[in-house]
């Protein structure tokens, strides 16, 4: 079986498109932290925002784990060395607020020149 967590809440096309690949996805946007580190011995794949860290205390119990999936632009909140040693597959989606940004910035840019601050 191939099992993938979902720690956080993300657009359902993931969910979607992952059962439709074969994978069995469950929803563990409500579990605790400490209760899903007693769950991630049969997991392949975890799915994550920013809710929790994956650090090594809470990756070295996922010992078939072969990718995260982080829905945001950083791996911050990803032991990145750890998951490299491991053979970790990381996952991110920068283009996910490129347009918010760009938004974000031309509108600082109009309060400026029109001295609006």
């Amino acid at each position: 079986m191939k099992k993938v967590l979902f720690i956080d809440t993300v657009h359902p096309v993931l969910w979607e498109t992952l059962e439709k690949e074969g994978f069995t996805c469950e929803d563990v946007t409500k579990v605790s932290r400490d209760e899903l580190k007693s769950r991630l011995d049969e997991v392949i794949g975890l799915v994550t925002r920013s809710r929790i860290s994956l650090d090594e205390d809470f990756l070295k119990h996922a010992n078939k784990l072969e990718f995260i999936a982080r829905s945001g632009s950083g791996l911050e909140n990803i032991d990145k060395i750890y998951c490299r040693e491991r053979g970790i597959k990381l996952y991110n989606s920068p283009e996910g607020n490129r347009n918010a940004v760009a938004e974000h910035a031309l509108g600082m840019l109009l309060v400026l020149l029109n001295k609006m601050h």
